[in-house]
């Protein structure tokens, strides 16, 4: 519930204080005396966009201060955001602007944003004006008043729908990216698969082409290779006069004397030791000599996997370490490809199942929809009777769309036709602006259960009526009043006889310049005399008259609503 709102040099508003009362607060004025500047004061308040322009002439800046009484949800989220308040201590939204266009905002006492002003200001207030009856023709204005109308049931269904259609476009989203380049990704992978099978279809080994190259140079000279290994033989092995008989014969001889010296034994021994290698050398000779012959066929076979090898290299990185490092590349490209492929599959099903889901939400959406449009129907039209609108018709038209949105399947259209003779048209092209204007104090009533309890705040919802009709929209006020805080800026005596507590504007010549003065007004002639001035233009005998019987009609209401 409001509380006070403090003004200090905001437009031409030198400074303010004004004190809600818990039923209706009326401002009042002559044409002209600052009414909309007091509302944008509010606004402002409430985190409204604006400039240094609001900052009144010759000030250093404009301060406007909004205390209030947060309902429960809203202490338990000042308090979760960082702007903790005691239980039963009055929170505060303090907004500055400095001549030089400098915006600085304190929640109760804390820093904080005017993007969170706006985020939070409609559990505060919610201010219906002008521009709200113009919203009236919106479509959409109608979709969200149908859906406020079906209450909690509706508003949850509307944020399964919204779930469901973000699960339908992520779905989407990961459709097209898998999607994306589809031509180009194919011929990639079919390059990588040729590669991946022709490199393993050849089964290259590590070093193999070294070890087959040699064997093919030492086949390409098989003839030379054993000539040399039989004159190596022979000359080792072959006869007494070959290297190992002569070391044989040495042997011997050094053996004979051996023992006359430590040098003779050592000789004896090298003697042997060499006997015995060369032995050994000429068997291995012999042994190579046995293998040393040409085979054509095995040097075809080689010339040909070299050939193999050969072509993976030129083709695949100069080296067979270069052709495996392709061959695993290829491998992870083959199965990043094969693994897109499941995961179209996937995500298609994800896709077809997550439109299904969209599609039942929003069904159950639209028979709640249904079902509170005809509701809907007939409190508005009441509310509409009670507003010298007895004979209007309206009906929330369903639209459907071709496929399922965030918002539900079908829009809503209000239709309105203020006479029994009248075909039912979209409201802009059938409604004047008094009857726009009583057409959204029935919605706002009709609703006035099914919102938030921030207080009501209307900006001239008088515009465009006059006579009974206004002494029927006053009623209507009135008795919002009783269930819900209301303020309201109007210049129709009728509305400002419901006054709880009651405000006068005045546009003042000062020194400085123009500035709007603004007191309250309280006891029945004081306000008998602002309500003849509001039907008459000044508070003479038959206007005074008319004033207090006004006055005593509200308290008659009154006492009969009690």
């Amino acid at each position: 519930m409001l509380r006070r709102l403090e003004i200090e040099n905001y437009g031409l508003i030198d400074r303010a204080h004004i004190a809600f009362a818990g039923g209706a607060t009326m401002f009042t004025g002559e044409t002209g005396s600052g009414k909309t500047m007091l509302l944008g004061a509010f606004g402002f308040a409430l985190g409204a966009r604006a400039g240094s322009d609001v900052v009144r002439r010759n000030a250093a800046r404009a301060v406007v201060t909004l205390g209030f009484d947060p309902d429960e949800a809203l202490f338990a989220r000042l308090n979760a955001d960082g702007f903790e308040l005691e239980p039963g201590e009055e929170a505060t939204f303090a907004r500055e602007m400095s001549a030089s266009g400098k915006s600085s905002v304190r929640v109760n006492g804390r820093a904080a944003t005017a993007g969170y002003l706006r985020e939070i200001g409609t559990r505060v207030a919610q201010i219906v004006g002008q521009h709200e009856a113009q919203r009236l023709l919106s479509p959409s204005y109608h979709l969200e008043a149908v859906d406020r109308f079906a209450g909690d049931p509706a508003l949850e269904a509307k944020s399964r729908v919204a779930q469901a259609y973000e699960h339908v476009r992520d779905a989407e989203r990961r459709m097209a990216a898998l999607q994306a380049g589809d031509r180009l990704a194919q011929e990639r992978y079919e390059d990588a698969r040729f590669a991946l099978d022709d490199i393993e279809a050849a089964a290259a080994l590590e070093g193999e082409d070294a070890q087959l190259d040699e064997r093919r140079r030492y086949l390409d000279h098989a003839e030379r290779i054993a000539a040399a290994l039989r004159g190596a033989h022979a000359a080792l092995a072959d006869d007494d006069a070959s290297a190992g008989g002569s070391l044989g014969v040495a042997s011997v001889a050094l053996g004979g004397i051996a023992e006359i010296s430590q040098d003779l034994r050592e000789m004896a021994t090298q003697a042997g030791a060499l006997q015995s290698e060369v032995s050994e050398l000429a068997t291995r000779i012999a042994r190579e000599l046995d293998a040393a012959e040409s085979d054509p066929a095995e040097l075809e076979r080689i010339n040909a996997r070299l050939d193999v090898l050969d072509r993976l290299k030129r083709r695949y990185g100069g080296s067979i370490e270069a052709v495996h490092a392709h061959a695993a590349a290829a491998r992870d490209m083959v199965a990043a490809f094969e693994a897109r492929d499941r995961d179209l599959q996937s995500v298609a099903a994800n896709l077809d199942a997550a439109k299904a889901a969209l599609e039942r939400e929003a069904r159950a959406l639209t028979e709640l929809r249904r079902a509170a449009t005809a509701r809907l129907r007939v409190a508005v039209e009441a509310e509409l009777a009670d507003l010298a609108l007895a004979n209007a018709r309206v009906e929330a038209q369903m639209i459907a769309r071709p496929s399922a949105g965030p918002d539900g399947a079908e829009s809503i259209e209000l239709l309105f036709a203020a006479d029994p003779g009248e075909v039912l048209r979209p409201l802009a092209k059938v409604a004047s602006g008094g009857e726009l204007s009583r057409l959204l104090l029935a919605l706002v009533v009709v609703l006035a259960g099914r919102r938030e309890s921030s207080a009501l705040v209307f900006d001239e919802i008088d515009a465009g009526i006059g006579g009974a009709t206004a002494t029927a929209v006053g009623a209507r006020i009135g008795g919002l009043a009783r269930c819900a805080q209301v303020v309201c800026v109007t210049h129709l005596a009728q509305l400002a006889a419901w006054a709880d507590r009651h405000y006068v504007l005045e546009k003042r010549d000062e020194r400085e310049g123009v500035a709007i003065a603004l007191h309250e007004i309280e006891g029945e002639s004081a306000r008998a005399v602002e309500l003849a001035r509001m039907l008459s233009g000044e508070p003479h005998a038959i206007a005074l008259e008319h004033a207090r019987t006004l006055l005593r009609g509200v308290r008659v209401m009154e006492s009969g609503a009690l």
